[in-house]
């Protein structure tokens, strides 16, 4: 908890990125460019959104993937070198189908079909963590080419996976047993009391490219995180089975998930955690002022493309139109020198969006 009387001087990232960002003029003098973003994905297959963050798992209807990845970076560019400060979230949870649906079913207590089996198969990773980055970029007539390395000091370690079955006794009763092994900042599973939180120091690398080719084609192209690892200390674990042979029940007669543990909790000396890379690439195409647009991402083995078209205005400012079919979202971008803001859902109404990204950019 910080003390009343320091709270003036703990500036977080957000203060900054506005601060420094609009103090273009002032660093311009000395051949000094500012740069900054702000990315945030987030995709709920099985429910919307806001119902994750308020009642996980009260809407699973189907889907097997929830993913976060937030990005805030700030930093400086001089002759090509790059040097930034980053505070980084990222979380990837990937569910079997079958185990969503039954699970939406139990906590909406709508009624289960007795003796029906359900696998249940739970993969979880994330953390969140602060970085210092060092780069480089070479710029070209027709584009730039850059890469960099990044020291991360992480926090909030979420790894591991849960294997199981899950079985309809009655309509209003199921048993579950599964294996268990996964380290932690909080024990979500069977909340296990006065935790101490790990610390993680790690390293990720970066590439990305731009280029045009004659007047009418640009191209982009970037890559994330690769050959990154988190080497965390003294982290929170359980390795164990797991069962609801004491069952407690609500007042209409539901079965309540309380499960018994078995095994081992503890603390591991070192735990290695590897990060997906993630790529994204795109092409765009001009034919007087209209725009054609084709990109794709991939990320935790997880891959998509969009399609779309914008405007090119006098002044060279860009506008676009993209849809991303299988997140079915629609995304609006506004590109102005070195601006670009970029918003995209696939619905109008929040409680309903279940794929969300929101993008501010300039000189990235």
């Amino acid at each position: 908890m910080t003390a009343p009387g320091n709270r003036k001087k703990r500036w977080g990232l957000g203060p900054a990125f506005f601060f420094v960002i609009g103090s273009t003029n002032a660093w311009a003098a000395h051949a000094v460019e500012l740069f900054g973003r702000f990315e945030s994905q987030i995709v709920s297959e099985p429910e919307p959104i806001k119902t994750t963050i308020s009642d996980w798992g009260s809407e699973f209807t189907g889907g097997e993937r929830q993913w976060l990845v937030n990005h805030l970076e700030v930093g400086a560019r001089y002759h090509g070198i790059e040097i930034s400060v980053q505070q980084r979230l990222l979380a990837d949870l990937r569910m079997n189908r079958e185990a969503t649906e039954q699970w939406g079913r139990i906590e909406r207590k709508e009624p289960l079909v007795p003796g029906e089996r359900v696998p249940v198969r739970v993969q979880v990773d994330g953390f969140s963590a602060q970085a210092l980055r060092l780069g480089y970029r070479h710029e070209m007539a027709s584009g730039w080419i850059g890469a960099g390395v990044s020291l991360l000091w992480a926090r909030h370690v979420m790894l591991g996976e849960l294997n199981g079955e899950l079985l309809a006794t009655d309509e209003q009763d199921f048993d579950f047993n599964a294996d268990v092994d996964y380290v932690y900042y909080r024990d979500v599973l069977f909340d296990r009391p006065d935790i101490q939180k790990a610390d993680g120091l790690g390293w990720a690398v970066d590439l990305a490219a731009r280029w045009q080719i004659g007047d009418r084609w640009r191209f982009h192209a970037r890559a994330d995180d690769l050959l990154a690892k988190i080497r965390w200390r003294d982290a929170p674990f359980t390795r164990a089975t797991a069962n609801t042979d004491n069952k407690s029940y609500d007042d209409d007669g539901y079965a309540i998930f309380d499960p018994i543990l078995t095994g081992t909790e503890g603390y591991r000396d070192r735990v290695y955690q590897a990060i997906d890379p993630r790529y994204r690439a795109g092409v765009e195409l001009s034919e007087g002022s209209w725009l054609a647009i084709v990109r794709a991402q991939y990320q935790f083995g997880y891959g998509f493309a969009g399609v779309g078209g914008g405007w090119q205005y006098a002044d060279g400012s860009r506008l676009r139109v993209l849809y991303w079919p299988k997140l079915e979202s629609v995304g609006v971008e506004y590109e102005r020198g070195q601006w670009r803001f970029g918003l995209s859902l696939d619905s109008p109404q929040w409680q309903e969006v279940q794929a969300l990204g929101l993008t501010v950019s300039r000189g990235y």
